[in-house]
């Protein structure tokens, strides 16, 4: 059961977070509209699991930084565009009109 909070918590924070400042042991977040309410004390309960110290989650409306998954989708989307400016790409896309790059697998 345990396992199941950290996954969804784990989710939560991909998704539903946005960092504003971290500045141990004090964390402040935006939380999404989508975030469950009682995320800021299921973070504080983790971290003191974890750590063994107690945390400060502070919540704040200004806008932070990207969410972790926004930033992940970013980093693909340079990563796809980076691929399509190699000649060798080029020149396959160009002699099979309608080609597409359709996944990007990280090794």
């Amino acid at each position: 059961m345990a396992q199941q909070r950290e996954g969804l918590l784990h989710g939560n924070l991909l998704y539903d977070v946005h960092l504003v400042e971290f500045a141990p042991p004090t964390l402040t977040l935006r939380l999404t509209e989508k975030a469950p309410k009682n995320l800021p004390q299921q973070l504080q309960d983790l971290l003191k699991k974890i750590k063994d110290e107690v945390w400060t989650i502070a919540i704040s409306q200004e806008i932070g930084h990207p969410t972790l998954r926004e930033k992940e989708q970013k980093a693909q989307e340079e990563r796809r565009l980076a691929i399509l400016q190699d000649p060798l790409v080029k020149t396959v896309m160009e002699a099979f009109p309608g080609t597409t790059l359709v996944e990007i697998e990280d090794r």
